[in-house]
């Protein structure tokens, strides 16, 4: 899948890339080697892609799905650092972040999936750094629904 995914991102269309049950979802760094793409299977199984330039993809699969509630806040965050990406409820129609700089940052939203570009901190390298303790920073998310009616505004990631 995400072999046919890079060679139509490469040919300039991704938006009909499907395979034995799975469709591409939203994309981190579209268009480049490195990267992330969010994937979804028809049974309910849902995957993170991380492209590396020069190596081979690796893949995040959820089984069950992750499982992330998405009807209070309209979204639910699946990945984080570098950006952040994951589900967003069927009723919205647009996912914006502040970044710290007070840059507006809207997030890419692909079928059911968003990612957003936005400085979390650098993404951990070693597995020490994937368990050491890590401070969020506080950027604002605002989510939009029917009628570019906000429907949330709040902290994008919580502890």
């Amino acid at each position: 899948m995400t072999e046919l995914y890079r060679a139509a991102e490469i040919e300039g269309s991704t938006a009909a890339v499907s395979h034995a049950g799975w469709h591409a979802g939203a994309r981190l760094w579209a268009g480049t080697a490195n990267g992330r793409l969010l994937a979804y299977n028809d049974s309910g199984v849902e995957a993170e892609c991380i492209f590396r330039e020069g190596e081979r993809t690796l893949f995040n699969i959820m089984s069950t799905g992750y499982g992330n509630d998405v009807t209070e806040r309209g979204f639910a965050v699946w990945s984080s650092r570098p950006g952040a990406l994951g589900a967003i409820d069927s009723g919205v129609s647009r996912l914006e972040v502040t970044d710290a700089d007070g840059i507006v940052v809207r997030a890419d939203i692909v079928a059911h999936t968003f990612a957003v570009d936005v400085d979390l901190g650098p993404a951990p390298r070693t597995v020490d750094e994937v368990f050491a303790p890590w401070e969020p920073p506080e950027l604002t998310v605002r989510v939009y629904g029917e009628g570019n009616t906000l429907r949330y505004e709040g902290l994008l990631l919580t502890k």
